[in-house]
């Protein structure tokens, strides 16, 4: 990861919940999820919301936690509105 991803993915941290890690999500990629979010409406493209989606997720990699796993954790972070019954 180069440094600019780094600190694109910075606000992300580890924290223990009952003994096990867990993961905060924070940060400027999740300010750009919201900011970048669907909402269905205004002929916005959905594949294109998607490809947005994976290419600011799929970078991030974290122990032992499964990359589809964190997808369906995160994306209904992307996703406002009517499109949030997506969900």
């Amino acid at each position: 990861m180069t440094n600019d991803q780094a600190n694109y993915y910075s606000g992300i941290t580890s924290i223990t919940v009952n003994g096990k890690n867990a993961y905060e999500l924070k940060g400027k990629f999740l300010d750009d999820l919201h900011k970048n979010a669907f909402s269905g409406t205004n002929g916005e493209d959905a594949v294109e919301h998607i490809e947005y989606f994976l290419k600011i997720v799929d970078p991030i990699d974290l122990p032992n936690v499964n990359q589809d796993k964190l997808r369906v954790v995160v994306f209904p972070i992307s996703l406002v509105g009517d499109a949030w019954r997506w969900n």
